[in-house]
């Protein structure tokens, strides 16, 4: 079912998840509008030149525009420094209220905010819903959650909608599984019996699939939204999927234990400047729990995943190739 003579505007329109809702909106008849940095082709009509993090957004280039989807964000780093921190406040906080404030001037209709579960805080083994107390622990969540707070209860346009993403996976993607893939590929990633534990994902092609029901369905108005793909993955699983979808098999087995040590090794180096591939951050992400229930955009707005991380691998094994 398409959806003619709607216009939409997309921030960070050239991401990884913006390129894929962007080719999903144009393919459902929508009139798409990239709000860019620069100008560059893609799945889009026409192009908005701005950078949220610096000036104003002239309510002028809203005009006739009736949903805004905000994907436009600065990725999920370890801030290391105040102007880091000041670079979330200023892309997150400051843009999301300048892009607020020009929509409600021009008549906008809606704005789907694509968040993130790190505006709860870390999660654990516990499963939270969109009911747990929100506890960011880093400047991206707090700035994260802050920016909710803008489109939600500061400057709410007629139908505001807030979707928290878990990790989002797909061909494309440029985070921690993309980067275990390569490394089990070159034959970098030793063979580690991780710690039981347990996480939510979600496929960039359901995150779409959730912002067009945030965009279109009534009960989302004014209401969050949890985004996983219904399964809990352990890195164990993930390893043993990513050797399989790669045809190989596990290499010298190395300890947990001196993966440790390799973590706070790489906290050192990066204190004193140098990268370092794996610090107690990185560890925590492959080896600790984060569970999430997406009971809520299921009961509600109809969400059906149609993606589940063991075919995703496969995709992006794929796509490597």
């Amino acid at each position: 079912m398409g959806f003619p003579q709607k216009r939409s505007l997309v921030t960070g329109a050239s991401g990884f998840i913006g390129r894929a809702l962007c080719r999903e909106l144009t393919g459902k008849g929508w009139d798409v509008t990239a709000m860019l940095r620069r100008p560059q082709a893609g799945p889009w009509r026409h192009v908005l030149e701005g950078n949220l993090g610096r000036g104003e957004v002239d309510p002028q280039n809203l005009e006739g525009v009736d949903t805004i989807f905000h994907l436009a964000g600065k990725a999920h780093t370890r801030a290391r420094n105040a102007a880091e921190n000041a670079e979330y406040e200023a892309v997150h906080v400051h843009g999301t209220r300048s892009l607020l404030r020009a929509a409600k001037q021009a008549g906008v209709r809606a704005c789907v905010l694509l968040s993130s579960v790190k505006a709860m805080g870390e999660g654990g083994e516990e499963v939270w819903d969109e009911s747990t107390t929100c506890s960011p622990q880093n400047p991206y969540g707090v700035t994260k959650l802050a920016a909710e707070s803008i489109v939600l209860e500061e400057l709410p346009l007629s139908c505001p909608v807030v979707l928290r993403p878990t990790l989002v996976y797909g061909v494309g993607s440029k985070g921690n599984l993309d980067l275990m893939i390569r490394a089990v590929r070159k034959g970098f990633f030793p063979a580690i019996t991780f710690p039981p534990n347990s996480r939510s994902m979600i496929h960039v092609q359901d995150v779409v699939q959730a912002c067009l029901l945030a965009a279109t369905h009534p009960a989302a108005c004014g209401q969050v939204f949890i985004l996983t793909d219904g399964g809990e993955y352990s890195t164990n699983e993930v390893l043993a999927w990513i050797h399989e979808a790669l045809g190989k098999k596990p290499g010298l087995s190395v300890p947990y234990g001196l993966l440790r040590v390799g973590a706070r090794l790489g906290d050192v180096l990066e204190r004193l400047g140098m990268h370092a591939p794996l610090n107690t951050d990185r560890l925590s992400k492959l080896a600790g729990s984060a569970r999430y229930s997406n009971a809520k955009i299921l009961r509600e707005l109809g969400f059906d995943p149609a993606w589940d991380l063991r075919r995703g691998i496969h995709e992006m094994v794929e796509g490597l190739r």
